[in-house]
């Protein structure tokens, strides 16, 4: 699977988006990592470090990248362009084993491919 990350910060904490292509499983995902300041280990569940993971949607691997635009603009958190453009090349070519670290000006590095 592909994984398109972007630091930034939510609510004054910083944060995590991991926008991707799982080539396996055909489907988009979307994950935004809790901050370690707001995990709580005393009542920690399954995926409690997340804000956002499709996986805890009704119907969590039909949705398209306008879907994911939704619900981060329901977070108030703005991404660069880059990783939906390149989550989409990555769709294209059916591009798996792919991390880049993206930035606000639209740049990204290739972490491994």
């Amino acid at each position: 699977m592909s994984q398109h990350r972007f630091d930034t910060v939510h609510k004054g904490f910083p944060i995590t988006v991991i926008l991707g292509w799982d080539r396996p499983m055909k489907h988009f995902f979307l994950i935004i990592k809790k901050p370690p300041e707001l995990i709580d280990d005393a009542a920690r569940v399954e995926d409690d470090d997340y804000l956002y993971s499709n996986l805890h949607e009704r119907n969590p691997f039909n949705h398209d990248l306008d879907y994911y635009r939704e619900v981060l603009r329901h977070f108030q958190i703005l991404v660069p362009e880059s990783l939906f453009t390149e989550v989409q090349r990555d769709l294209e070519n059916n591009t798996g084993n792919r991390i880049a670290k993206h930035q606000p000006d639209g740049s990204f590095t290739e972490l491994a491919f």
